[in-house]
């Protein structure tokens, strides 16, 4: 198994990473008006076929390497499902909780770790590190075509409801790490990035959990409602 590899904030590799993703999304935002009320279905939708298209060129290149583990491969970093969504929303009827989800965590977990990336190349092979900004970058900038595109809003709970449905997600992930000896929502332990949401080392345990798990579940409270507040509907 290849080991990942933190890039030093604000380093050079860094500062050239940042520039061409903000570029790309940008791209991708400005395009989004350009394109007509009546073709914007198929606009969406080939922006989630383009998404599904390169998630499963992961697996397949990553599967074909014999790199693909059921330890460090399940879709169940919250920046996975987040990308998952992005990959079904469009052909859904009721995307309401949907939206809220990759919008909160979407944004949040997106700009964490394009901020402070951890990166794997197996083999050497660059599409790896590609995939890491383009998956980012889709669950940044999506939901916010999705609010500001196609006008749809936060309810007035949906950062609660996100945060219950996160914790959801890690009641299914803890027995999912303790059986494969995983590290997804890195609940295990800390990633190797220096990340500026994991107050602690992880040497200490609470209740079976590292102590900083409990210290990022009140800072993603905070972050929750003060993203509500910023991007809630204006009366």
């Amino acid at each position: 198994m290849d080991t990942p590899f933190a890039i030093e904030f604000l380093s050079e590799e860094w500062i050239r990473n940042i520039s061409i993703t903000m570029f790309l999304a940008s791209l991708y935002f400005y395009l989004s008006y350009r394109v007509k009320n009546q073709n914007m279905q198929i606009f969406l939708k080939s922006s989630s076929l383009i998404i599904i298209g390169m998630t499963f060129a992961y697996h397949i290149i990553l599967g074909s390497s014999g790199a693909w583990t059921l330890k460090e491969d399940l879709p169940l970093h919250l920046c996975s499902v987040s990308a998952i969504i992005c990959s079904v929303i469009f052909f859904v009827k009721k995307k309401q909780f949907l939206f809220e989800f990759l919008f909160y965590c979407g944004i949040i977990g997106g700009l964490v770790s394009i901020l402070t990336p951890q990166i794997t190349l197996y083999n050497d092979n660059y599409f790896f590190y590609i995939m890491f900004y383009f998956k980012h970058a889709s669950i940044i900038t999506i939901p916010l075509v999705i609010m500001y595109r196609m006008k749809m809003k936060l309810g007035k709970y949906s950062w609660l409801k996100t945060f219950g449905g996160i914790n959801i997600l890690l009641a299914i992930v803890m027995p999912v790490n303790s059986v494969l000896g995983s590290n997804y929502l890195y609940v295990a332990k800390p990633p190797i990035v220096k990340n500026f949401l994991i107050l602690g080392t992880g040497e200490k345990t609470i209740l079976g959990l590292p102590d900083y798990v409990f210290g990022f579940e009140i800072e993603l409270l905070i972050l929750l409602l003060m993203f509500y507040l910023i991007f809630k509907p204006k009366k």
